[in-house]
């Protein structure tokens, strides 16, 4: 168990060197947690994001509604709604995703190792894409860990936009060859978290995660961050950002 903590903090402490240059954000969230039925839970959560290069400005604030359905020990479903509302704009924008998720025991039971598909609908407001599939892999300690009853985890994202607002592309000679929207594989997050248990109702998470976009696999009428000659200005820039942030997680099952 020493090692794997030790394996852990060494990786986001190499994150940490790698994306050192980037703008740096803070995200902190409350939920709640609270039983239905058998293997069934209704989360509601809200979360504020600000910016910490530039004087703490508070970017957006999301609050979101989940169901969540253990069907065994391996799976679980959840499903749900969130309402993105940003500071600068007079709209918010709305998503709906859907979530699978399966769990095996790895290195002698020690690290649980999970797989997740997540598919998105965004509402018409949201330029950068329509719909989104995210796939995610996460390791995290099976059993806490006696110090502080924290359970370590990475966990990175690979993120599938499909749809949104229609890049217009040119050729090296500045002549339009076509309109389209840039779908593709275009954003990664990776993720290192400590979870605490503070006792049967808190948990309390604090994370490091550092979102990197790219285009990978894409066709040439297909990418972001390229150059338009006519506006001369760069169409749907990479957005590469670090956060450091906390989430306190209230569960109700107990007392149900």
């Amino acid at each position: 168990m020493k090692k794997v903590t030790l394996l852990f903090f060494i990786t986001a402490l190499l994150a940490n060197n790698t994306y050192a240059q980037r703008e740096w954000k803070n995200w902190n969230g409350i939920a709640v947690q609270v039983p239905v039925v058998k293997k069934l839970d209704f989360q509601l959560g809200h979360t504020r994001a600000y910016n910490l290069t530039d004087k703490y400005r508070n970017e957006f604030n999301q609050t979101s509604f989940q169901l969540r359905y253990d069907y065994s020990r391996s799976w679980d479903f959840s499903t749900g709604f969130q309402i993105i509302k940003p500071v600068i704009s007079p709209e918010s924008r709305q998503r709906f995703f859907i979530r699978a998720a399966h769990t095996t025991r790895i290195f002698d039971k020690k690290l649980n190792w999970t797989n997740s598909l997540r598919l998105e609908q965004n509402s018409s407001n949201e330029r950068r894409f329509r719909q989104r599939v995210m796939l995610t892999t996460r390791l995290a300690t099976r059993k806490r860990l006696d110090f502080l009853n924290l359970t370590p985890s990475v966990m990175y994202t690979m993120v599938y936009n499909i749809g949104g607002s229609p890049i217009r592309y040119y050729d090296a000679n500045s002549i339009l060859i076509d309109t389209d929207t840039p779908d593709g594989f275009h954003r990664g997050r990776f993720t290192a978290n400590l979870n605490s248990k503070i006792n049967d109702y808190l948990r309390l998470n604090f994370y490091f995660m550092a979102q990197t976009e790219f285009n990978l696999l894409s066709s040439a009428t297909n990418k972001m961050n390229v150059y338009d000659p006519v506006r001369r200005r760069t169409l749907r820039p990479f957005d590469n950002f670090n956060v450091i942030g906390a989430n306190l997680n209230i569960s109700l099952d107990e007392l149900f």
